[in-house]
């Protein structure tokens, strides 16, 4: 149950998301709530032809990679978003039985991500926290991500599927 301090907190974090989004862009609004956490890693991810990739990525560790690998969709936890169009959360992905015969279980451990959907309710993509080490994702302000999700797609700052380099 969030208590008056938590809905006080998300709604500061939110006006600092949005004062960076607004000064900055989408990557640096999305580096500053990865800030709030101990994740290395958030992006958004769309889909595409049974691919996926980040749109925006950003790396705690390697601030300078923009960009991350495409894969299979279904090599994703932004599957199980995309196909419940809803939160999906794992602390340990080793330890997790929903993800035992996962093909990215060993790679990345934690996972938090949210749907983005149109007005329509479509989904667009994902945020998404993740890391390869196990995190607690009930450490994460799962209200402001919710938030931070529809500011971006209300904000049109969802950018298409990535454009294959080379």
């Amino acid at each position: 149950m969030q208590t008056r301090s938590d809905g006080l907190r998300t709604r500061e974090h939110f006006e600092t998301f949005v004062q960076t989004l607004e000064s900055s862009g989408p990557r640096d609004a999305l580096a500053y709530i990865l800030s709030l956490s101990d994740y290395r890693f958030i992006g958004i991810f769309r889909f595409q032809d049974g691919k996926a990739t980040a749109a925006i990525h950003y790396d705690r560790k390697n601030p300078s990679v923009t960009r991350s690998d495409e894969v299979p969709d279904t090599a994703t936890y932004c599957c199980f978003v995309r196909n419940g169009q809803g939160v999906f959360t794992t602390a340990n992905a080793l330890e997790d039985a929903r993800l035992d015969h996962h093909v990215a279980r060993s790679a990345v451990q934690a996972y938090c991500g949210v749907p983005i959907l149109d007005p329509d309710g479509q989904l667009l993509g994902t945020l998404c926290h993740y890391d390869a080490v196990p995190r607690n994702p009930e450490t994460l302000d799962l209200e402001l991500l919710l938030q931070v999700a529809s500011r971006l797609q209300q904000g049109g700052h969802v950018p298409p599927y990535p454009r294959a380099v080379g």
